[in-house]
């Protein structure tokens, strides 16, 4: 069945005349007579009744007016659903992110994008630094909210710094060093000493291990859980320190007292995606900058 002879059948279906149909379809009647008589020897149906003054639909005609409408109709949704998703207006956006350290913005973030982007389904995973990388390796998310990755990486991701998150010093509520009001790294390197795992976020474990050793101090790291929750747990309930973003505070903390650190550092939040971002992933990087910032320093403050 030939499309455009489709068309033209709704169109003198519609109008009544087939010369009426030429003018709308920007034809001549020979054309439009012609692919009414094909499409009627197509499909071995009489469509039309003709006579000099008027055009009716046959009883078979009008039945298939009904299918050729919702046809048209739904080539014409196809075509409009089609050209969203090249131009990103529809789709799937998959987001990677660290949930200590993004709780605090991220659902304001996402819930402004959404309203402008209603079209656009956000799929949310936990994640921690290297399975964000690994995810981007398979291509199974479009944007990761991570710390500073290795740079064996950089030249498959691109990325934009978000904010600097203070190092703080967390220990049990009745740990000798909960009643201090600064600490330094000195003071730490003196008890057992937890760190988030390295093969999770390795910039910030190296980042931390490169601070004392520039001090000539040699920590004592009993312990290396895989999630901050996990870590905040293990600092309740021993006498041990630990070294972390301040956004951890967000999390359950019960038991825990955050002490700042002597000597200011930092844990930087980068935003990354793929060199060769798909359409949706672009909706969402032209979206953050007009009004992403904003928003993230907002309730980063």
């Amino acid at each position: 069945m030939n499309f455009k002879h489709l068309r033209t059948f709704v169109e003198v279906a519609h109008c009544k005349s087939f010369s009426n149909a030429a003018t709308r379809l920007h034809t001549v009647q020979s054309a439009i007579s012609r692919h009414i008589t094909a499409l009627e020897r197509d499909i071995h149906v009489t469509l039309f009744e003709r006579n000099t003054r008027m055009v009716e639909l046959t009883p078979a005609g009008e039945r298939f007016l009904q299918h050729a409408d919702a046809i048209l109709k739904h080539c014409r949704l196809a075509k409009e659903d089609a050209q969203l998703v090249q131009r990103g207006e529809k789709g799937l956006l998959r987001i990677g992110y660290l949930s200590s350290a993004c709780v605090h913005f991220l659902p304001h973030l996402l819930r402004n994008f959404s309203t402008l982007n209603s079209g656009v389904t956000v799929k949310l995973d936990e994640m921690t630094v290297s399975q964000q990388l690994q995810a981007f390796t398979e291509s199974a998310i479009d944007i990761g909210f991570s710390r500073p990755i290795e740079k064996t990486h950089e030249g498959l991701l691109k990325e934009k710094h978000l904010f600097d998150d203070p190092i703080v010093a967390v220990v049990a509520s009745d740990h000798p060093l909960a009643t201090k009001t600064v600490l330094s790294l000195a003071n730490i390197a003196k008890h057992p000493l937890i760190l988030f795992a390295r093969a999770h976020a390795p910039s910030l474990f190296d980042n931390l291990m490169t601070a004392f050793h520039y001090q000539q101090l040699k920590p004592n790291v009993v312990s290396e859980p895989k999630s901050m929750q996990a870590l905040l747990t293990e600092i309740a309930s021993s006498q041990c320190v630990a070294l972390v973003p301040a956004c951890i505070q967000n999390l359950h903390t019960k038991g825990c007292t955050f002490v700042p650190l002597q000597a200011p550092m930092h844990a930087e939040l980068k935003m990354l995606w793929q060199a060769k971002p798909n359409a949706t992933t672009l909706t969402w990087l032209n979206w953050y900058d007009a009004y992403g910032q904003d928003i993230i320093d907002h309730y980063s403050r």
